[in-house]
């Protein structure tokens, strides 16, 4: 993998199995020196946790009883006969393996309590690619659960001399309504006013113009629109 020759929307897709836990030891090792030299690799994988990290709170918090543990060192370790007793290998140790397997339990069990119990009334994950006119992505946008809060992360490197970047939503066939102001090249996330989080909606536009350094002064886009992209939930 040679993250330097990956479209953004690859290297996107990339550090978000990064934060799922779904590469191979070398591919997170290329990640992490990857994100050790790039700050918006860096803002990526932050935004990418707090993304992930509204699904894992859904998951109520468990703990095996005790009898699966006496299972798994019955099938680790079954008894032929009669040993004499004698000190065992660290490696097996019951103390150990409940260690090193704890993980493991944890996400096999909440895996069945997700599948046995009712499906939550949640709001579905929605997300934004703000593109330029040339096709390639300038802001990777998350709308939080509920529409609360949308979190702008710049996939390059970007500066507005003497000017803001400020964030618009676009329902429908309506006007566009201000989000707020973006950083250059960092982060951003903007908490939604309560009139506006009906708004963002599958299918609804986000985007991003630039305007005086306060902000539009018209409550309407001024300035020339450097990326745009629809809302689509997962």
């Amino acid at each position: 993998m040679n993250e330097h020759n990956l479209p953004p929307e690859e290297r996107d897709l990339l550090l978000a199995e990064y934060v799922l836990g779904v590469l191979t030891a070398e591919q997170r090792d290329q990640v992490e020196a990857l994100a050790a030299r790039d700050p918006n690799a860096q803002a990526a994988i932050a935004a990418w946790q707090s993304h992930f990290a509204c699904w894992l709170d859904q998951v109520p918090e468990a703990s095996p009883p005790a009898h699966v543990w006496q299972a798994i060192e019955k099938q680790l370790f079954p008894v032929s006969g009669v040993e004499p007793r004698t000190s065992p290998a660290w490696w097996r140790s019951l103390g150990f393996w409940r260690w090193t397997s704890a993980a493991l339990a944890a996400c096999l069990l909440a895996a069945v309590i997700t599948l046995v119990r009712p499906p939550q009334p949640t709001p579905p994950a929605m997300l934004a690619r703000l593109e330029q006119s040339d096709g390639i992505t300038l802001f990777a946008a998350t709308v939080q659960a509920g529409g609360t809060r949308v979190l702008f992360v710049p996939t390059r490197t970007t500066a507005w001399p003497e000017r803001s970047a400020q964030a618009w939503v676009i329902a429908g066939n309506g006007p566009p309504r201000s989000l707020g102001l973006l950083a250059a090249d960092a982060t951003t996330a903007l908490a939604v006013p309560a009139e506006l989080a009906g708004a963002l909606t599958d299918g609804a536009v986000l985007a991003v113009s630039l305007e005086p350094l306060n902000g539009s002064p018209t409550g309407l886009p001024t300035g020339p629109v450097i990326a745009q992209g629809k809302i689509s939930s997962l």
